[in-house]
């Protein structure tokens, strides 16, 4: 017993903040978040709830790591110099990173926490847009509205009805309508089988994108124009 304990000890990672924080992520994933607690963290990396406390604080500072875990997945510099290229390339990175860990994803909205990694993100997207001759008080409203918007979006297609391949129409009218009061007016009966019927979720979230970039371009577009005149 002894040597099988020394042996577990010796092929266990040390543990490090990094270590307990990837096993954090690894644990909600797995479990979902609210079956995470140090006592059960602990006992999945090995070890006792106590050594967990070297390198958090406390469970609020687990989360708020976790959190962390999840943005640096985000790459700070933007892969394309045109702006508008690196705005769609950002958004769909925050999706798929909301797809990748859908049990940990409501915590990037539900912290109360500044984070230098969000903000470094930021940051380099506005030096983009700077270059690009984009005035500052526009790229900040593009970004307070795309950082929201694809995370949002990502948690609103997870919380959203699966729909089984193949389904007909009728199949699809029957299932939507099952989630309406049954005393709801027939107008918006009707309303509900438009903006919740068949929908192309990625086709959606690129045309949300589009209005958005087209907003602030044709808003460059008025300005310009005005100061010339």
């Amino acid at each position: 017993m002894a040597v099988a304990m020394a042996s577990s000890e010796q092929t266990r990672a040390p543990l490090t903040r990094d270590y307990v924080l990837s096993g954090a992520v690894r644990y909600v994933d797995e479990h979902g978040l609210e079956a995470l607690s140090m006592h059960k963290l602990g006992a999945e990396l090995g070890v006792k709830a106590m050594s967990l406390y070297k390198h958090v604080a406390n469970k609020d500072d687990l989360l708020d790591g976790i959190v962390e875990q999840l943005w640096a997945q985000i790459p700070i510099e933007p892969a394309s110099a045109d702006w508008r290229e690196a705005i769609k390339r950002l958004a769909a990175a925050l999706r798929d990173l909301v797809h990748r860990h859908p049990r940990a994803a409501s915590l990037l909205t539900s912290r109360q926490t500044i984070l230098q990694r969000p903000l470094e993100i930021f940051d380099a997207l506005l030096a983009v847009m700077r270059d690009s001759r984009v005035p500052e008080q526009c790229a900040v409203a593009l970004l307070r509205t795309i950082f929201p918007y694809a995370i949002g979006y990502a948690l609103a297609e997870l919380a959203y009805p699966d729909s089984e391949d193949g389904d007909d129409e009728v199949t699809r009218i029957r299932r939507i309508t099952n989630m309406l009061s049954p005393q709801a007016p027939d107008d918006l009966v009707r309303t509900a089988l438009l903006v919740c019927g068949e929908c192309d979720m990625n086709a959606q979230f690129d045309i949300g994108l589009d209005l958005m970039i087209r907003g602030l371009d044709a808003y460059l577009e008025e300005a310009a124009t005005a100061s010339h005149r």
